[in-house]
């Protein structure tokens, strides 16, 4: 067995690029026992192939170079065993919110599927749904930089000149609020009305939605019946899965006022309208 190795032979045995042995020089982590002074050439010690080990085997444990620094130059196997056990812990954490992200990610992609397979062109239906869950997000300028907007369906709400946008949980009470506590920290859940609604869809760019918004209020004019003031439009294909804008798919819901709030909104109409003169 040879004494010593060049950097070539050490990265041979590892399996690994010699530039990040040359890191490790750098870093103090692993300093080669001989350097040519002529040609900078480095000789490690076959000793030290245990070392190099331990930085890999902490490499894969997540460790931070630093970390791995102060392991290698701890003395004391009581600490050593104490980082260990709180990287455990680390590792434990991140393995939960990936958990979480990979369901949240399943749920979306069942829910584009499920929504995708049933929308057509010019088709208006009425539809019941139960309570739904969002968080809110804000104007739509607060989109692009909100953690929610990556994980789950965005959901706009457009009411005459307003709009405004929130996160799509799907359920009445979303379990998943309390598995992403750094998304979601302190963050109330808001709901959309149980109901009847009618809806449609809108194909294409968001630019143009208010075309298709308009021809909602014209069909539930159509069909004489009473809808809310405020569309609720939740994404099914968007820029998250689909690179084209024309491509796009819009779901457009208005809920189907109840017979207490017809009554309600006919009164006012009545006690609102001038007398005939």
């Amino acid at each position: 067995m040879k004494e010593f190795l060049t950097i070539g032979e050490l990265a041979n045995i590892f399996n690994m690029d010699v530039q990040l042995l040359r890191h490790y020089d750098a870093k103090g982590l692993l300093v080669p026992q001989v350097r040519n002074s002529e040609n900078n050439r480095r000789f490690y010690h076959f000793d030290q192939v245990y070392p190099l080990a331990t930085i890999r085997y902490l490499r894969r444990l997540d460790y931070s170079l630093a970390q791995i620094k102060a392991f290698l130059h701890s003395n004391g196997l009581r600490d050593n065993l104490q980082m260990l056990s709180q990287q455990a812990q680390q590792l434990r954490r991140q393995c939960d919110e990936l958990n979480a992200t990979i369901q949240i990610i399943q749920q979306k992609v069942e829910f584009i599927e499920r929504e995708q397979a049933v929308s057509q062109r010019d088709k208006f239906y009425v539809r019941t749904f139960p309570r739904r869950a969002f968080l809110h997000i804000g104007e739509e300028i607060n989109l692009f930089t909100h953690e929610l907007f990556y994980f789950y369906p965005t959901v706009g709400f457009y009411q005459g000149q307003r709009k405004w946008f929130g996160a799509y949980l799907y359920e009445d009470t979303p379990s998943e609020v309390h598995r992403l506590p750094d998304l979601m920290a302190d963050q109330p859940v808001s709901y959309i009305p149980a109901g009847d609604y009618l809806c449609g869809y809108h194909y294409g760019p968001y630019l143009t939605i208010q075309d298709s918004i308009d021809r909602l209020f014209g069909e539930a004019y159509r069909r004489k019946l009473l809808v809310d003031d405020c569309v609720i439009t939740p994404n099914i294909v968007d820029q998250c899965c689909e690179g084209h804008p024309d491509n796009y798919i819009t779901g457009l819901e208005v809920r189907i006022l109840s017979l207490d709030e017809q009554n309600e909104k006919k009164s006012f109409a009545a006690i609102s309208k001038p007398e005939d003169i």
